[in-house]
């Protein structure tokens, strides 16, 4: 979405009191808990600075308490625009833009508090990877040529993955060949195509980085189509092996990875709905309960996602579903800590969405 950008001039950091995180000191209403057996999910509504008129929420978690998304601003025209958040100790970031780039998607952060994701630049109006330094987004370095990229992960070593694109043209039509890569933490301002054991033919997109640095990657067959990928791999130090796929699987959508298990979905045909898939450390694909996409999982196994048949967001340890979180309406993450991120939408609070975070007790 386009909109009008407002020009950030400093970097801002707002600290906000650990009595302002818990869900009683302010005034969002609370949400519904959802009790499973003996476990009830609590929410907790993290607040975000006054300017956020629009809201915020949480794409991204880093395992020990943090969590990063970003925070919205609605104009009286209409418009949103975007700037990146980090909560922290009681504490909440914002991030600053540099000039001539706008609405921030945030995909990863680690426990140092760097933050990954793509930004939309107005030298091209193309998205660009990007990673946080010293309370600023900062565009990461490019091969020559490239037209657009995305960071999509980065481990507590630093290591940062992604992909990035060429601009075919074929007549008067053109189309984007991706190719996956990792901007690697020992050479600062470098970034590397990942080789070894992947296709040479094709695309391939980086979607996630595990601690012991395990690239996930999706592969697609075509070089015209970006988004159906028919093939996930796993890849490290120049070697790669290809994950085993559930049959009548056409296409297949990595979505994390963590701890040598892998989250994702899979369709019988592109047009098709999509049913939730979790790949065990042994490279078992196993079917969650009614899932329609896994979106995240944690060290411990514990994943989340979409339930079949519009039934909302939902829990999962391994195939077995454990909750439904009928408050939650984008449930992002699944964290090594056992908690939940995304957000909510309170009733009454003027159809904000609210960054949630939400904990077993």
């Amino acid at each position: 979405m386009r909109s009008r950008r407002v020009a950030v001039t400093a970097a801002m950091t707002v600290a906000v009191s650990a009595a302002l995180l818990s869900p009683t000191a302010h005034a969002a209403p609370a949400v519904r808990s959802t009790t499973v057996a003996s476990c009830t999910w609590s929410p907790e509504l993290l607040t975000v600075p006054a300017r956020f008129t629009g809201g915020g929420e949480i794409t991204a978690a880093d395992s020990q308490g943090g969590y990063a998304g970003t925070g919205a601003v609605t104009w009286s025209w209409g418009t949103t625009t975007r700037d990146v958040l980090r909560w922290k100790g009681g504490q909440v970031t914002e991030f600053t833009r540099p000039e001539g780039v706008t609405q921030p998607t945030v995909t990863a952060v680690n426990r140092d508090g760097t933050v990954v994701g793509d930004v939309s630049a107005a030298e091209d109006s193309e998205r660009h990877a990007f990673r946080t330094r010293d309370g600023k987004l900062e565009r990461l370095p490019e091969p020559a040529g490239t037209a657009t990229s995305r960071a999509t992960g980065i481990n507590d070593g630093g290591d940062i993955v992604g992909h990035v694109a060429v601009r075919v043209r074929q007549g008067v039509d053109s189309y984007f060949v991706h190719t996956a890569v990792r901007w690697p933490a020992n050479a600062p301002g470098t970034v590397v195509k990942l080789t070894g054991g992947l296709p040479d033919t094709g695309q391939t997109k980086a979607t996630g980085i595990d601690q012991d640095g395990t690239v996930l990657v999706e592969h697609m067959k075509s070089r015209t189509d970006a988004f159906d990928p028919a093939a996930l791999y796993l890849w490290r130090g120049g070697s790669a092996r290809q994950l085993r796929l559930p049959s009548g699987t056409a296409v297949v959508h990595g979505n994390g990875i963590s701890n040598g298990r892998v989250a994702g979905l899979t369709q019988p045909s592109p047009s098709a709905d999509g049913q939730g898939v979790l790949w065990d450390r042994d490279g078992t694909p196993l079917r969650p309960e009614r899932s329609a996409s896994v979106n995240s999982v944690n060290r411990s196994g514990q994943s989340v996602g979409w339930a079949a048949g519009g039934g909302g967001d939902a829990v999962w340890q391994l195939d077995r579903r454990t909750a439904s979180l009928p408050g939650a309406l984008g449930l992002q993450v699944s964290a090594d800590d056992g908690s939940l991120a995304g957000w909510s939408r309170p009733e009454g609070d003027n159809g904000r969405n609210q960054p949630t975070v939400w904990r077993c007790r």
